[in-house]
């Protein structure tokens, strides 16, 4: 695929993220929406693991590049400055997160995306325990419009 394509691609994904969060952002609570990116980001790790299994580089390009997507829109939406120690340390893991994803792409390495997927669903889980209660026990509350580029996706 030559770049102009690429960028094509990723502009237009980028208006149906935006459009997406849009909606999900006024019809379900903040800690909802997490779960559900977590849950998208997990989603893409397998199948990139078990693109790996199989052989299909391209579709794990693929699986990869959304997970580390919603990974760094997650990132894009912590509220620093409100969200105190819990979110500085959401930020370095996040920033972890996508370094090791950049590894699976380097590596074909399905131990991996096995270690993410543990990573990842403790913090959904987590999440979920937020939602399910209703509140946010200090947790920091992501910033209502995504930030530019975040690449937010919410088809999971």
């Amino acid at each position: 695929m030559g770049s102009k394509h690429e960028a094509r691609l990723n502009m237009h994904s980028m208006r149906r993220v935006v459009t997406a969060y849009g909606q999900a952002a006024e019809t379900l609570a903040p800690a909802r929406q997490i779960v559900l990116l977590y849950d998208g980001a997990i989603r893409r790790i397998k199948e990139a693991r078990h693109a790996i299994e199989a052989r299909r580089i391209n579709d794990r390009c693929v699986a990869l590049a959304k997970a580390t997507a919603i990974v760094e829109g997650l990132q894009g939406c912590l509220d620093l400055e409100r969200g105190g120690a819990i979110a500085r340390n959401l930020d370095q893991l996040y920033t972890y997160l996508v370094l090791r994803l950049a590894r699976i792409n380097l590596e074909d390495d399905v131990a991996i995306c096995d270690e993410l997927t543990a990573r990842l669903s403790e913090l959904r889980d987590s999440w979920a325990r937020i939602a399910e209660g209703g509140g946010t026990d200090g947790a920091p509350s992501p910033r209502r419009e995504p930030a530019p580029a975040a690449g937010l996706t919410l088809t999971v």
